[in-house]
């Protein structure tokens, strides 16, 4: 399978080009700059760089020329950034893969989603029959556009779409969860907000990876979307649960002291407040979102890509959390 990539530069994409080339298939891969040493890394392995970005219709022409799918992963992440930045690359970016991967005569468009589609709901069991919705952050509200353009724009064009739909991602070339936790443990910084007891949803970027590929040739795929968890239908760990585990693997005091709600996510409005005043590139190590997403009683429900797609976890998510937050602490 003749495979295009765009942000195969990003945590996911890197583990994606790794596992596609093992199995035999080809990889063409987007990248702003090919002499970066994560771009050159890949080139090594194998992927057939193309030098360009989301707005390039020149390059990505080149990018899904020959293609069987295009995997478009490439995104504005996180809960910090001018809102405009992330319609520009979130919704026009998807526009202009959708565009190029119609006109090279790609057949399948596979869509790297987010839960964050569902609008971040208080409470309950989400499956793929929820409906989408927006809720304010711009993250969220494009990622949730972006979802919907794929599949409105796609089918318009004659692609074959689906979505992948992941919570929080750990493992190799993460640069977002586990370093963050870390950071905050290492400063004594990690609070339990009302003791820590939600769920939290997280996934292993290989099983991320094994849906995209699956949604990327199996006819089943279609047309649908897809959660995708360590846990399945079972209940994730806590957030206690989870910051005791990265604490204990990099060797650092498991985090107990609680936080009411209202008062943690005050202090993290003043903070974000602060931090925009100041004009800082970087989040400060709390915002409301993050308050609130620690503190969400929701289970995104995966059963739908065990039964239709054959997708069985191969990792549990503490002992991956242990074992990303060893290498990563050097204490691997």
């Amino acid at each position: 399978m003749k495979l295009a990539v765009t942000g195969i530069t990003s945590g996911v994409g890197r583990r994606l080009a790794e596992l596609s080339l093992e199995s035999g298939h080809e990889v063409r891969g987007l990248v702003r700059s090919p002499d970066r040493a994560d771009a050159k890394q890949l080139a090594t392995l194998g992927v057939v760089l193309i030098p360009g970005d989301l707005e390039n219709d020149t390059a990505l022409g080149e990018l899904c020329d020959g293609s069987d799918a295009v995997i478009h992963m490439a995104a504005q992440v996180g809960d910090w950034g001018p809102r405009e930045q992330f319609e520009r690359i979130n919704v026009g970016g998807t526009r202009m893969a959708l565009e190029a991967a119609a006109k090279a005569g790609a057949k399948r468009f596979v869509q790297l989603s987010s839960t964050a589609v569902y609008g971040r709901p208080e409470r309950g069991r989400v499956t793929e029959k929820w409906p989408t919705r927006m809720c304010g952050g711009a993250y969220d509200d494009t990622k949730t556009a972006a979802e919907r353009l794929a599949f409105e724009q796609g089918a318009a064009l004659g692609l074959e779409v689906s979505a992948v739909r992941p919570p929080i991602i750990y493992g190799p070339y993460d640069r977002n969860f586990i370093p963050r936790s870390l950071e905050l443990l290492r400063n004594k910084m990690m609070f339990l907000i009302d003791g820590g007891h939600a769920p939290l949803n997280v996934v292993w970027v290989d099983h991320v990876v094994d849906v995209l590929l699956m949604a990327a040739h199996k006819d089943e795929a279609i047309g649908q979307a897809f959660n995708v968890m360590d846990t399945v239908a079972e209940r994730p760990p806590s957030v206690r649960q989870v910051g005791e585990t990265i604490a204990r693997a990099a060797g650092y005091p498991v985090p107990t002291r609680s936080v009411p709600y209202r008062l943690m996510h005050s202090a993290a409005w003043l903070a974000e407040k602060a931090w925009q005043l100041s004009n800082a590139k970087t989040p400060p190590p709390a915002t409301p979102f993050v308050v609130r997403l620690m503190t969400l009683d929701v289970i995104y429900d995966s059963t739908k890509a065990v039964e239709l797609l054959g997708w069985q976890p191969r990792m549990t998510p503490l002992d991956g959390i242990d074992k990303y937050a060893r290498l990563l602490s050097g204490r691997a």
